[in-house]
């Protein structure tokens, strides 16, 4: 295929099932000798945020035993292959096409799923969060995380990716729209490595801090927002985005915690 690797097109929600099927199917030809001892493959399963809701019972399951393989949640905030449906990935707020804005309801009726402190509870080797705006980042982390799953079993990584068509922002500005969900710490960059959680990125010690405002008025699926008869839901979003921050920090702080 165009990825030049060898591919396997599943179910929605069996991803991480077959993968896992594949890795363990790799382990057992080599001890039969059908494959060289020497031979090394990277096993890696990429799902939406989407597919990683419905999937979420095999996801589990492969960390539990905690299988050689990397598991990444491709995350645009909701199911976009579908028809723009919301998923428990899509912020407070936010416009889809099972959200909508009107007299009943404004958007998403509660908060996004945390997958990765979800993930942090089955104790495997290597989490992270990574995005197409924060390139160096991101790449550091896939070689960890190649090199955790060679060695030591199960990593689970979330990437937060923008979707202009159905977050509705101008093609070229997709970057900038992901940058500034990372610096108004929406999206916060850090790694759980054997327990021990890290921010790799601190936008207020970068000096690049943003408003949660300055994120939503870029795309489409949000300038409801930005009204005043609205201002109380965007108020408990940021409270809830610098909940979480802080205590992401004070993870990354206190090795303990």
């Amino acid at each position: 295929n165009s990825h030049r690797v060898t591919y396997i097109h599943n179910l929605f929600q069996n991803g991480a099932a077959t993968i896992a099927g594949v890795s363990e199917m790799f382990k057992e030809r080599k001890r039969r000798g059908e494959i060289p001892a020497d031979e090394e493959i990277t096993f890696i399963m990429v799902t939406g945020d989407g597919g990683a809701d419905i999937g979420m019972g095999p996801i589990v399951g492969t960390a539990n035993r905690n299988d050689n393989v990397i598991l990444l949640e491709y995350d645009n905030e909701g199911y976009m292959n579908t028809g723009n449906q919301l998923s428990y990935a899509t912020p407070l707020g936010h416009a889809t096409s099972t959200s909508h804005v009107g007299p009943a309801q404004v958007g998403k009726q509660f908060q996004h799923k945390d997958t990765i402190q979800i993930m942090a509870g089955t104790h495997i080797p290597y989490l992270f969060t990574g995005t197409e705006s924060q390139p160096q980042d991101l790449i550091k982390k896939a070689a960890k995380a190649q090199w955790y799953a060679k060695n030591y079993g199960t990593v689970y990584g979330k990437i937060l990716a923008a979707c202009p068509l159905n977050w509705k922002n101008e093609t070229r500005d997709g970057r900038n729209v992901v940058d500034a969900a990372v610096n108004c710490n929406f999206f916060p960059l850090y790694e759980i490595e054997q327990g021990i959680t890290t921010l790799t990125y601190d936008p207020e010690a970068k000096g690049k801090k943003v408003e949660l405002e300055d994120w939503l008025k870029m795309m489409g699926k949000t300038k409801h927002l930005l009204k005043p008869e609205n201002k109380e839901i965007v108020e408990a979003a940021r409270k809830e985005v610098e909940r979480r921050f802080k205590r992401l920090k004070a993870m990354s702080e206190h090795p303990d915690l």
